[in-house]
């Protein structure tokens, strides 16, 4: 019979300490003070570098010194989110944990499982929640979830194990074998304005589509709003005179964008709104379930009124490459069904009398593809008079066909709970690329608890699942 309830008492202890500790992205000072401390305490080595990262090595337990070392990973930082109206300080409050339904949750704000229960799990090994194993690295990075910072600057010569486990999934059922790697672009253009005379200022908001993250959710069909507003101002402008006052859709590059918001000067409203109605029909064609809450609809906000707008010919090159560049999946792998191999996303449109960006997220776990993506978007960006900035660039994970540590947590899961994992890649980034382009003969997985909603308030931790993932991890070290 597993000792469930002294693990899992033991996890929590610790997950609740850190839950007291502000550690925004950037802001990990506080929780690597707490981890040197801990190790400090528990005379265990301990390494800090300028980024906050911090590494605990536990030497072996007697008799098991020529075994091979085995390599703990996640995320200190957190995403910080909270509900309208909630009173939080995430640089100095800590999270209000509480409990429901089986699941652990924080009052208004994000939970910080991810990745707090790696750190958790961490902490309770090296407390001795595990009574006997090989030599232990503990590596705690930071700043992952505004780049992989933290993997990105740590100094891996200090690393002396060849098996790793990151503990950044969020299904201990699921091992993750691979990743993409990725690129941001930003396409912009030099902005040219003029003032005019608008006998109507209209509105047109392409919205209600379900979005996404823009590499697991790439796959799901979802449409992407920046690229349908491509579509609406390119067959407006074959018929209308339209002054193009500003474009925004999406907030973020790495999602796939629900809503999209056009700003135009016309002098037939009616007209206007009888085409954008039309095309509401015609797009509404081919949309995935998921968006059936799509909507375009157009409205009168001034009459008669002095507005700046774009210089026409930027406004048509701006809406020409809304229109053509290539979106969503490129290529599909070839060795594992159902696995996006090469991507792209539209997510960021600005457009306004102040600038004119366009930012793109490029995924493949092929060099290659990354490099054709960056310079189709140069060829693109250079036939329209704009220019481009490639940016955070991270490598990805390649799928190893034999791994040690794969049979090893299978093995594990299975005599635990009678069935197998499941294995697959993602079409996402983590921190694994970056260690193993450091480390390349590193043999790693990645999984971790059940994990829901993550990156916002309602973000919810499995308290059996994060117990049942403790015990795969403490059967692969004992």
């Amino acid at each position: 019979m597993l000792e469930n309830n002294f693990a899992y008492s033991g996890l929590m202890k610790y997950f609740e300490e850190i839950s007291g500790i502000p550690r925004a992205s950037y802001h990990e000072e506080k929780i690597a003070d707490y981890l040197c401390e801990f190790a400090r305490a528990r005379g265990l080595e301990c390494y800090r570098d300028a980024a906050n990262n911090v590494l605990i090595n536990s030497p072996a337990t007697a008799g098991r010194e020529n075994e091979p070392a085995l390599l703990l990973q996640g995320h200190t930082d957190m995403v910080c989110e909270k509900n309208e109206g909630v009173v939080h300080d995430f640089d100095n409050d800590g999270l209000k944990l509480y409990e429901e339904d089986g699941w652990i949750r924080a009052r208004g704000t994000t939970l910080g499982a991810d990745d707090g229960v790696a750190v958790a799990v961490m902490l309770y090994v090296l407390d001795g929640g595990v009574s006997s194993h090989a030599a232990i690295q503990c590596l705690f990075t930071a700043s992952e979830e505004v780049g992989l910072d933290g993997a990105k600057s740590f100094d891996y010569s200090k690393i002396f194990a060849r098996r790793m486990i990151n503990m950044d999934g969020a299904d201990e059922t699921l091992i993750l074998a691979g990743c993409a790697g990725g690129m941001r672009s930003e396409v912009s253009f030099d902005v040219k304005s003029e003032e005019m005379s608008a006998k109507y200022v209209a509105r047109i908001t392409v919205r209600g589509l379900y979005g996404g993250h823009s590499g697991e959710d790439i796959d799901k069909g979802r449409a992407n709003a920046n690229i349908l507003m491509g579509r609406v101002l390119y067959s407006l402008s074959k018929s209308l005179e339209l002054g193009l006052i500003e474009i925004h859709g999406g907030t973020k590059d790495n999602a796939i964008p629900r809503e999209c918001v056009a700003v135009v000067a016309v002098e037939d409203f009616n007209a206007l709104k009888a085409l954008t109605d039309e095309l509401s029909v015609s797009m509404r064609d081919g949309l995935c379930a998921d968006d059936a809450g799509f909507e375009l609809c157009t409205e009168c906000v001034a009459e008669n009124v002095s507005a700046i707008a774009l210089d026409k010919e930027l406004a048509t090159r701006i809406v020409m490459i809304m229109h053509t560049v290539k979106n969503g999946i490129f290529e599909m792998n070839h060795d594992v069904r159902g696995l996006v191999e090469w991507s792209r996303n539209l997510g960021i449109v600005k457009c306004d009398k102040d600038g004119a960006e366009l930012v793109f997220s490029s995924r493949s776990s092929f060099e290659s593809r990354i490099d054709a993506s960056a310079e189709e978007l140069d060829d693109l960006a250079h036939a329209f008079g704009a220019t481009t900035r490639h940016y955070n660039r991270y490598p990805g994970w390649s799928y190893a066909p034999v791994s040690k540590i794969r049979e090893d947590y299978v093995r594990a899961f299975e005599t635990l709970f009678g069935y197998k994992p499941a294995i697959t890649t993602i079409h996402a980034g983590l921190e694994c690329g970056f260690i193993s382009e450091a480390v390349p003969d590193m043999d790693i997985i990645c999984s971790g608890p059940l994990t829901l909603d993550l990156h916002s308030p309602d973000e919810r931790l499995n308290k059996a699942s994060f117990e049942r993932f403790f015990t795969v991890i403490k059967a692969i070290l004992e």
